[in-house]
């Protein structure tokens, strides 16, 4: 069926500046701002699909891949072991865990998914830093008094 050109957008009406302005005043979203990658499942705490619908109800922008201009967060799933390591959760863990390690964490924030569940619970923004799953952290210098042992 053939539409009368212009009439397309007669049943539908943006929002006016001042519908703009009444959003605005209610105050900033909690994740207002923030761009997440989710990487592996988020399965025993919460699901994937009710974590994006969360992120996305407080404000987040969601990336599908790992664009580092953008991702301001990465939210780490779990290792696939209890006592394996790494960044697990995806199926490119090594990957991922290589990307993590040759970046150092450059302007990105990596933590669990209960970092996102405690905000919500809070209300507010909670530090990252409590809820990192991996210390990207470089090694520290090692020590001088090696080099001060004379040989036996």
């Amino acid at each position: 069926m053939l539409v009368k050109p212009g009439s397309m957008n007669e049943g539908t009406s943006l929002p006016t500046v001042s519908d703009v302005k009444a959003g605005g005043a209610a105050g900033r979203q909690l994740f207002d701002g923030l761009v997440v990658y989710i990487n592996g499942s988020t399965f025993p705490l919460i699901s994937d699909h009710k974590l994006k619908t969360a992120l996305a109800a407080h404000g987040a922008r969601i990336a599908i891949h790992l664009a580092r201009r953008q991702v301001t967060h990465v939210i780490l799933g779990r290792p696939a072991g209890a006592a394996a390591a790494g960044c697990g959760g995806g199926l490119a863990g090594t990957k991922m865990d290589r990307e993590i390690r040759r970046l150092g964490g450059k302007g990105i924030k990596y933590v669990g998914v209960e970092w996102v569940l405690e905000c919500i619970r809070a209300g507010t923004r909670l530090s990252e830093a409590r809820f990192s799953n991996l210390k990207i952290a470089h090694h520290g210098q090692s020590s001088v008094y090696s080099l001060a042992k004379k040989p036996a």
